[in-house]
C-alpha cells in the first residue's frame, strides 16, 4: 500500500516548480499566471486520488449486492491525509499553497486580470473542498447497515453528488484556463520567447489533444473526424522537427532531447488510442458496464496526456521549464467519475448507449469499412426490440452488434431462434446498428434478419456483412 502512495507522490513532485524567469514586467506577470496553472494542476493530481476511492467505494458496494468487482487500486482513507488537497504527502508545494501564492503574486497583474483569476480559483478550490469532504461523508454512509435498502440508496445518491463535483471542476477549470489564456495573449506581444516554431508546434500538439479529450469528457463525436485529422498532422509535425536544426546547444541537451523524444513517443501514442476509440470501440471486459467513453478518457488517454502517465502535458511544461520560457505553461485534466449501478437496484430492461449526441455515422470500423444500408429502421418509440435470427438455412454465422458505439452483442452465432436486443435510442443525434462478421459460415457472405416493430406491424429487413465490409443500418424515430 505504501508503495503505490510513495509511487504517486514521486510522480506529484516532479516538475513542481516554477521557471526562473527574467525580472522584466512582462516576465513576472507570466509567472503570476503560471502559478495558477500549477494551482489547477496540483489540484487535478488530488482528484487522481479521490477518483480511485471512490471508484473502490462503488465496485465493493456492488460486489456486495450483486455485481462482480474489479478493484484497481487498494487505499482508503486511513491510507490518506485528512485533507488530500492541503497536505504536502503527495506533492512538493500542496494545491492550497499553490493557491494562496497566486493570490498573493497576483498583485503585479493588471487588476481587472487579477479580480477575475482569482475568483475563478476560488471557485475551483470550493469545488475540491466539497470533494475533499465527500470522502468522509462516504465512508460514514458505508459504514452503516447496507442490508437496508434507504442506507444503500443513500450511498448511491452521494456517489452521484460526486459525479457532479468532478463535472463542475472540468468546467471551472476549463473556464480558468481561457482566462488565462486571454490574460498571457495581452503580454504576448512585448515578450521575446525563444524558439516560438518549436513552441508553437508543441503548442499546437497541445490544443488538439486537449479538444479531443474535452470532446471525450463530453461524450460526443461531434467533429471529431475533423480534430482527429488535425491530431495527425500535428503528429507529423512534431515527428518532422528536429531539435539539431535549431542549432542550440540547450536544445541539444540530454534533459530536453529526453523529454522532446518522449513527447513524440506520448502524442504517437494519443493518436493512436484516439483512432482505436473511434473505429474499434473496443473495450476490456472489466470496463464494459462504465462505456467506451469512460475507458478511454479515463484509463487509455489521459495517461498519455497528463503528468502522472509522464504523458504530453508534463514533457512541454518539462522542456519550458529547463528553458526558463516566458512562455504559459500547460494544464491537465480531471478524470470523469461515474456510477455504476448493481442490476437489483439499475433494473436494466433496454441497453442505453454510452454515448451522447451522435452528429456522424461511422465509415469505418475494426479496420473494415462501414457501408449504409440502402434502408432505414423507422421506429415510433424511443425503446426498440429488435429479434435478430438466420432467415434462411443456419450455417454457423458469428457476428457482433455494435449499437451507437458499443459492441452490445459479441461473437454471437446467428441460428433460427430468434436473440432478443432491446435498446434505448438517444434522444437527439443520431441512432445506429451495425452487423460485423466475425466470421461468413459455410454460405459467404455473412447475412442476419432483424425483425422488429413499427406503427403495430412486423418489419423485417436482411442485414449482410463479410470479412472486408461491415454494415450498417440508421434507426430513425419518426413522430408520432
Amino acid at each position: 500500500m505504501r508503495i503505490i502512495l510513495l509511487f504517486l507522490s514521486f510522480l506529484f513532485v516532479q516538475s513542481n516548480t516554477t521557471a526562473q524567469l527574467t525580472n522584466s514586467t512582462e516576465s513576472k506577470e507570466v509567472e503570476a499566471l503560471n502559478n495558477y496553472v500549477f494551482f489547477a494542476n496540483e489540484c487535478t493530481h488530488g482528484m487522481l486520488i479521490v477518483h480511485g476511492l471512490l471508484y473502490r467505494f462503488n465496485q465493493d458496494l456492488n460486489k456486495e449486492i450483486d455485481m462482480d468487482s474489479y478493484q484497481v487500486n487498494f487505499y482508503s482513507n486511513k491510507d490518506l491525509p485528512t485533507d488530500i488537497f492541503a497536505d504536502t504527502w503527495f506533492y512538493d508545494i500542496a494545491p492550497y499553497d499553490w493557491h494562496k501564492k497566486a493570490k498573493l503574486s497576483s498583485s503585479v497583474l493588471p487588476a481587472a486580470s487579477a479580480r477575475e483569476l482569482n475568483l475563478l480559483s476560488d471557485q475551483l478550490k470550493a469545488i475540491v473542498v466539497d470533494i475533499n469532504a465527500l470522502r468522509f461523508s462516504l465512508e460514514k454512509l458505508v459504514s452503516a447497515d447496507m442490508n437496508n435498502q434507504d442506507n444503500v440508496l443513500a450511498v448511491y445518491q452521494e456517489l452521484e453528488r460526486a459525479t457532479t463535483l468532478f463535472a463542475d471542476f472540468h468546467t471551472q477549470q476549463q473556464k480558468l484556463r481561457i482566462g488565462l489564456d486571454k490574460s498571457y495573449n495581452i503580454l504576448k506581444p512585448n515578450l521575446d520567447v525563444e524558439f516560438p516554431e518549436l513552441i508553437n508546434i508543441m503548442d499546437n500538439s497541445y490544443r488538439v489533444s486537449l479538444a479531443i479529450m474535452n470532446t471525450l469528457h463530453a461524450k460526443t463525436d461531434e467533429g471529431l473526424n475533423e480534430k482527429i485529422e488535425k491530431l495527425n498532422a500535428a503528429q507529423g509535425n512534431l515527428k518532422n522537427t528536429s531539435l539539431e536544426s535549431y542549432n542550440s546547444t540547450r536544445l541539444l541537451s540530454g534533459e530536453v532531447q529526453g523529454h522532446y523524444k518522449n513527447l513524440q513517443t506520448q502524442l504517437v501514442k494519443f493518436a493512436e488510442g484516439t483512432n482505436n476509440f473511434y473505429f474499434t470501440a473496443d473495450v476490456p471486459a472489466e470496463y464494459k458496464m462504465y462505456g467506451k467513453y469512460y475507458y478511454y478518457y479515463n484509463k487509455d488517454l489521459i495517461s498519455k496526456f497528463n503528468r502522472f502517465g509522464i504523458g504530453i502535458v508534463f514533457e512541454i511544461n518539462s522542456i519550458l521549464d529547463y528553458l526558463k520560457s516566458d512562455q504559459l505553461r500547460y494544464m491537465e485534466l480531471p478524470h470523469f467519475y461515474q456510477v455504476v449501478y448493481p442490476k437489483k437496484i439499475e433494473n436494466i430492461d433496454h441497453l442505453s448507449s454510452t454515448a451522447g449526441t451522435l452528429t456522424i455515422l461511422p465509415t469505418k470500423l475494426k479496420d473494415r469499412e462501414v457501408t449504409v444500408a440502402n434502408k432505414s429502421i423507422k421506429v415510433d418509440s424511443n425503446k426498440v426490440s429488435f429479434k435478430l435470427y438466420d432467415h434462411m438455412i443456419e450455417d454457423g454465422d458469428v457476428v457482433s452488434i455494435n449499437f451507437n458505439g458499443d459492441w452490445v452483442l459479441e461473437n454471437h452465432e446467428i441460428t433460427a431462434k430468434p436473440y432478443e436486443l432491446k435498446v434505448q435510442l438517444n434522444p437527439e443525434g443520431k441512432n445506429y446498428i451495425i452487423l460485423h462478421a466475425e466470421n461468413v459460415g459455410r454460405r459467404p457472405p455473412n447475412t442476419m434478419a432483424v425483425s422488429y416493430r413499427y406503427n403495430g406491424k412486423k418489419k423485417q429487413i436482411i442485414m449482410k456483412a463479410d470479412l472486408n465490409t461491415s454494415e450498417m443500418i440508421e434507426i430513425i424515430q419518426m413522430p408520432k
